[in-house]
């Protein structure tokens, strides 16, 4: 009689274990960034003594105006602005750049929506959820006008662009510390110390034509911008005073 011999049972594949480890990893090293970010955020925001000086757009609604706007923020303004106007429908433009998820959850966090890209990387695709976000929801929109890498308080054409393209004016924000933190990053960050005085101002519209070239839009329009931002922060710094 032939002998019979038990068939070895097949194993499948298992997934590259290091790489999803280090997967896992990584995400749990992100959401604690997250915590952490938010927690001193909140917290050094709290310490402040906050005002917000002009009229946001939300205001204006509530009061019956029927107005949308494009916000306009240099990047070093983000901690104190972002949380002062929390509550508002503001979906803030965040970029696609490294830095980008972590500071995409943390506003999140804050209650803002979220548009992804920036006018370097995928400024095709930030354009077409910007305008998809202007016809399909109510809010307004947040830039980092000097984003995502700089230089600081140099403003880049994308929300010149989203202007000309969506016909919503820009709306200059201005924040004024008299007593903060510097840090030696690109964008100049401040963080009031315990106490200080916070004043985010809103600025005087800026509107952008939509028959304007793209390639011409910072040039003829890029000075208006810086104009309107150093007039938002002189309101910010002048009710400091």
């Amino acid at each position: 009689m032939a002998s019979t011999r038990a068939a070895s049972p097949t194993t499948s594949s298992s997934p590259d274990r290091p790489g999803a480890d280090r997967a896992r990893a990584g995400g749990l090293k992100l959401a604690l960034k997250v915590r952490l970010g938010w927690l001193i955020l909140v917290a050094t925001n709290r310490l402040c003594r906050r005002r917000v000086v002009g009229r946001s757009c939300e205001k204006r609604r509530r009061s019956g105006e029927p107005v949308r706007g494009l916000y306009a923020l240099w990047h070093g303004d983000l901690w104190h602005a972002c949380y002062a106007m929390r509550g508002e429908p503001i979906a803030v433009l965040v970029s696609t750049h490294r830095d980008g998820e972590l500071i995409a959850r943390i506003v999140r966090r804050l209650g803002y929506g979220l548009v992804r890209g920036s006018s370097t990387r995928g400024g095709a695709q930030a354009l077409r959820e910007i305008v998809r976000y202007v016809r399909d929801e109510p809010g307004d929109l947040c830039f980092t006008i000097d984003g995502p890498k700089g230089p600081a308080r140099e403003p880049k054409d994308g929300i010149l662009y989203a202007a000309s393209r969506t016909g919503l004016p820009i709306v200059p924000v201005g924040v004024c510390v008299d007593r903060a933190w510097s840090f030696g990053s690109w964008d100049r960050l401040r963080i009031g110390k315990p106490l200080a005085r916070v004043v985010v101002a809103v600025g005087d519209e800026l509107r952008v034509p939509a028959d304007v070239d793209h390639r011409e839009l910072l040039a003829r329009y890029g000075p208006q911008l810086t104009a309107a931002m150093a007039a938002a922060e002189a309101r910010a710094r002048e009710a400091l005073c």
